[in-house]
Formats: structure tokens, sequence, C-alpha cells
């Protein structure tokens, strides 16, 4: 009976920690922990012969968000057995391996982000799924324009039918620049390629920089893994990186692999027979396929000692907490920090100088505390901001307003809108590549700039040469790295309007959205008048409501406006060709919102909806009950599918150009 209880007991907290993972985005413990319930559960089921039917042991795990529509798979999306060892690796390949027609092993990682499966018909895009349940997925179509990646259409080679099945993925390297720009942080690219494909606003996802590699290709059907690949290549998708190599020679390949030097997150490798049909014949449980065997990594843990929490303010206010203790090698590397994230990862933690702490690297590269054997519970953190001295606050945020589904999480937040460290931040943002490009002007240095008074507002970074004798006396400057920092200043002085208004650091307002303000508007000057006039910004294309609040919200602050206007005085402007919409009343689709969909023989997807946007109309990626029409083209998938059952009109695109006078 005990075991039963425990069994219970597991099924119960792997299940909360599912929805956290799965439906929140979210997760609340480390994969590590998991996979330590995960196979305490199996090996008790191996025990006692009982198996419940909600075992997650048995199915795939993973749920569908009631805001999203399902969508059933072609097949059982299944994972794949697990081990943490080679030699067990080696051990499934060797057995099996011998039955199969090609005796070769195909290696390749396993990407941690979201599964997908791509759906085109006649060679256009035509739904995206998401894993979902492994049964039932869900359709998040209207998010895959922020995956830039993914082809929207395939060679004229490709059948009338293609399935394609592969992982959503954030860099490292994206993940940490999202996380310096967010207010609100993702503890791992995991979560948020999956909060930002499954959000509802695809305003919001097309800012994450994510990515889609492809490791399965379902249909059409071919004899080898090796030649799916290559096949998945020839239609223009990024592939996993793989080796195909004799069974004798898999534990070679799986000590090339080496996480740390990869770009992309992943929690482990895959083992996988080098012919399909073979494989597919040895069948699957309700779990896993047998054709494959995921190896994990073994995410060893080390015994050190917690010393202290360092703080830092960012330029969102967040104060970000990172816990030091005693340096341990992992894995060849001193590592003395991790970051706890957010306040309730801290308080779980129950930290306390001198507490023995077991820390490892997530996925071999992220360093992470896995417990706290001590939990004295004595540490007290700070009450004021290390930068500014303001007493600090603990605020419980969601990472997306708009969101049903995400749970709050508490962070420790500064709530001085004129803390030093806020501005330092801005002004980083400010002067960074691809906004204003001051090369020099960034971390120590600019520091260094606004704490001596030299940089005390966005203007000032304009006026540096009045004070350059006195910056020059500073430690690590001198009279020529005054002067090419000056020289860089002077070259920024030249812009045009996308990255001026990008670098303000306007919520939702990067470089993408100043290309459409840039374009619609033309000028600073055009662009304010147009928010005095009460403009109504959601009626440009890629402009949804929080979005265009945020932008009104901004320039009607006094503050904020005089600021722009005080820089916009220092730069000098590019010119740049307006794109006026057409007056109301001129077409049908002035003041229409209007939802292209499928190929067109006269427009890419962007010049179509560019079109449309001249035409005064609202070029939307969604269908819904205010899309006035649909303009249909050879595999529309699902949006026409929506716009029949809503009664909404369809146009061919000859209908479309005979209406707008084209």
């Amino acid at each position: 009976m005990e075991k039963l209880a425990r069994m219970q007991e597991l099924l119960q907290q792997l299940k909360l920690e599912d929805e956290a993972y799965y439906m929140e985005d979210d997760p609340r413990i480390s994969d590590k922990q998991y996979d330590a319930m995960f196979d305490e559960l199996a090996a008790l089921e191996k025990e006692t012969g009982i198996i419940y039917a909600d075992s997650p042991t048995q199915k795939v795990r993973g749920g569908v968000l009631d805001s999203l529509e399902e969508v059933v798979h072609t097949k059982p999306m299944l994972s794949a057995n697990k081990t943490k060892s080679i030699p067990a690796v080696v051990e499934f390949v060797r057995n099996g391996v011998k039955d199969a027609a090609d005796k070769k092993v195909v290696v390749s990682w396993k990407l941690d982000g979201l599964t997908l499966v791509l759906r085109y018909r006649n060679g256009a895009l035509a739904q995206a799924i998401t894993r979902g349940s492994g049964m039932v997925g869900e359709d998040v179509t209207h998010n895959i324009g922020g995956v830039h990646n993914i082809p929207r259409q395939l060679p004229p080679s490709a059948p009338a039918y293609v399935e394609v099945r592969g992982e959503c993925v954030v860099s490292w390297e994206d993940f940490q620049k999202i996380n310096e720009e967010g207010e609100v942080p993702y503890a791992h690219p995991r979560g948020l390629a999956a909060g930002s494909i499954r959000l509802l606003n695809p305003d919001i996802s097309r800012t994450r920089r994510l990515q889609f590699v492809a490791f399965e290709l379902v249909e059409p059907a071919c004899g080898l893994v090796s030649e799916t690949y290559e096949t998945m290549a020839g239609y223009g998708f990024n592939v996993v990186p793989h080796v195909v190599v004799p069974v004798e020679e898999v534990d070679e390949a799986i000590g090339k692999f080496n996480p740390a030097e990869y770009a992309l997150p992943v929690d482990g490798l895959i083992a996988e027979f080098n012919d399909k049909v073979y494989g597919e014949s040895l069948g699957a449980t309700g779990h896993h396929e047998k054709c494959r065997i995921a190896l994990k990594w073994a995410d060893e843990t080390y015994v050190t000692t917690f010393r202290d929490v360092v703080l830092r303010p960012t330029r969102t206010g967040r104060v970000s907490l990172t816990a030091s203790f005693d340096p341990v090698i992992i894995g060849g590397s001193k590592v003395t920090k991790a970051t706890l994230h957010n306040y309730d990862i801290f308080s779980e933690l129950a930290l306390g100088v001198g507490d023995e702490l077991e820390v490892y690297k997530a996925n071999c590269i992220i360093p992470a505390i896995d417990r706290n054997n001590t939990r004295s519970g004595t540490y007290v953190l700070p009450t004021g901001c290390p930068c500014c001295g303001a007493t600090m606050e603990v605020r419980a945020m969601k990472r997306d307003s708009s969101s049903k589904n995400e749970k709050e999480t508490r962070y420790l937040m500064c709530p001085n809108p004129d803390c030093s460290a806020k501005h330092v931040r801005r002004y980083e943002h400010f002067c960074g590549r691809g906004y204003m490009n001051i090369k020099g002007l960034a971390g120590s240095t600019l520091t260094d700039l606004v704490e001596n008074g030299f940089v005390d507002s966005f203007q000032s970074i304009y006026h540096l040469e009045v004070r350059k004798d006195e910056i020059a006396k500073l430690d690590g400057f001198g009279k020529r790295a005054v002067e090419k920092l000056l020289a860089s200043v002077e070259k920024s002085r030249d812009t045009s309007l996308a990255p001026f208004l990008a670098s303000f650091g306007i919520p939702n307002v990067g470089r993408h959205a100043g290309k459409i303000l840039e374009k619609r508007f033309g000028t600073l000057e055009e662009l304010i008048a147009a928010v005095d006039s009460g403009f109504d910004f959601s009626t440009i294309g890629d402009f949804g409501p929080q979005r265009s609040q945020n932008l009104r919200e901004f320039f009607t602050d006094e503050k904020s406006r005089a600021t722009v206007l005080a820089v916009a005085a220092e730069v000098r402007f590019k010119k740049t060709a307006k794109a006026e919409a057409a007056p109301a009343g001129d077409n049908p689709f002035a003041g229409k919102t209007v939802v292209a969909t499928g190929s067109f023989q006269n427009f890419t997807r962007d010049s179509i909806n560019e079109f449309l946007e001249s035409l005064g109309a609202k070029a939307s990626g969604s269908v819904s009950k205010k899309t006035a029409y649909v303009i249909a083209g050879p595999g529309a998938g699902s949006k026409l599918t929506k716009a029949q059952d809503l009664g909404v009109p369809v146009l061919t695109e000859e209908e479309f150009m005979k209406m707008s006078g084209r």
C-alpha cells in the first residue's frame, strides 16, 4: 500500500508539472527533478505490475489550450524511450539494427523547444499544429509569420501533400537578448519558444527571434531517415544536424556532439535506425516509438556552499537575482553563480549563508541550483535598490497580459523611475546595434559616464564633445579612446526614422514596427500629428491594440515626447518615401480588415499586405467576424475554411485586382 500511495503522489506531482511545462510554458522544477520523479514512477510500476491509465510513462505529456482550435494528428506524435547511459544506446542499436536492411544509425540533436507539425497542400503552407496531447494538437497557423525560416512555398518538385515535423526554438544568444529587452524574463529558451507560438496575439510573437528546425518527414514516405533529411533540405528547411554511422561507430559519434558548442538549446541526442521501413515494423507503445532512443544528459550534481545573492537592476525596473557560491568545476569550467530567475524561486530555495547546495549545468550549459540540502532560510534580501537606494517591491506579473492561461510569477522590482540603472540600460539600448549604432558606448564605459554625470539624458550623448578633456581623465579612457567614441556619436547623427523610434524602448515598438511607421508616415512630425489627431494605429498592418496603445501612451506623455523631440533636434533624418493610404471611399477595401492567404501570381505575401495597406485597409493575419474580405489563392487552407464557416466574402486574386482597380 505504501508503494501505491507513493505512485499516486508521483502521478499528482507529475500532472502539476506537466501543466506548468506544457500549458503555461513556465516550468517550476528542473528537467533533472522531473526525470527523477518520472524514473521513480516507472520503477514502481515495474515493481508492482500496476500502471494507472493516466500515467505519463504510457502517453505523451501535454495538453491543449482552450483558446486554440484542436487538430487531430495524421499519426500519433509519440516520444522516444530515454536513457542517460551511452552503453545503453549502443546496446539498443546493436540489438536492433541486425535485422534492418540498412545497417546504419542516425544520431542527431534532441532539440529543446516546441514541437510543430507543418502541413503543405499544393506547395503552400496550409496549417501549423503543436504537439499537444500527442493525438490532438493546437492550430497555431496564425503565429507562423513570426518564425522567419519556415518556407511559405515549397519548390515545384514537392508533391501535393507534404507534412513535416520539427522544433520551434530560440538560440541561446537571442534568448539572452530577449530577456534583457523584456520586462519579465524567461527561465529557459524552451518556455520562450512555446509561449511565443501559443500566444493568441501574433503581433507579439513576431517580435521573438524564433526559428524552425525540421527533424521528421511524415509525407511523402522515404525508405531511409537520411533520405528524409535530404528531401526536407531540398524543400528549403533547416534540418537538425545529424550523422549517419555504422553501429560500431555510434559511441564515437555521440562523443562528437558537444552542446556547449551548439547555438540552439538541446536536452540530449536521438539515435534512430536509418531503415525507416524496419523501424516502423517495430511498432510503438502508447508512449514511444521503438525505432529510436533518446540519450538525455546525466546532469551530474556537485556540492558547494551558498554565499550571497547578487542583485542587478535592469532598464525595465526588474531586479535580477543571482546566487553566488564557492567555486566548483563542472564540465571543465569553474562555476561560481547561478541565476535564480524570479523571486518565487529564491523563496522556494530557503537559502542561508553556509547552506549546502547541489548545483549542475542544465543541458550542460546553464549553471543551476538543483537543491538546497540545508534550507536554513536565514538569508534576507536587502530592501534598498543597489543602484539608487529606493525601497524595492515584490510584484506578481505575467509575461503577456493577454494570456488567459499564464499564471502570475513574483519578481523583485525597483519602483524608482529615475534609478540610474534604469537609465544605463535605456541608454545602452538607445546606443545599440540596429538602433542609433553608437559603437563603444555600452557596458562599463556607459556606466562610468552615467555615474560621473557626463550622460544624464539621451540628448547629452550628443554633447560629450564639451566634456572630452574630463572624460579622458577617467580610468580606462584616454584621449584616443574619447576621440573614437566622439566620432561614433557624430556618425550616428545620420539615421532614419525606423531605428530612431525603436531606440527609445517603447514597449512592442521595435525595429519592425518602426519600419512600418516610417513607411506609413515618412517623418516624425507626421507621426506625432497622427497621434494628436486620434489616428487609429490598429488600422496599420501588424499594429494590434496593445502596440497601438503603447505608442499612443508614449507620445501623449509630455516628458517622453519632449525627450524624443530633443534628440530629433540632434540628428539628421534620411528622406523616406511615404506610403500614402488611399482616401476612404476610393475603393471597397479602405478602412476594412482584409486577410490574404495562400499563394498568388502577382504578389508575395508581404507585397499583397503592403498593397492592401496602401489602399487604406488593415492587413490581418487571422480571420474573425470583423474580417471584411479574404483573398484566397492556392493552398489557402484553414483560413479559407474559417472564412467560409463565418460567411466572410472570399475573393480570388483576379477579383481582388479588379476591385482594387489595379
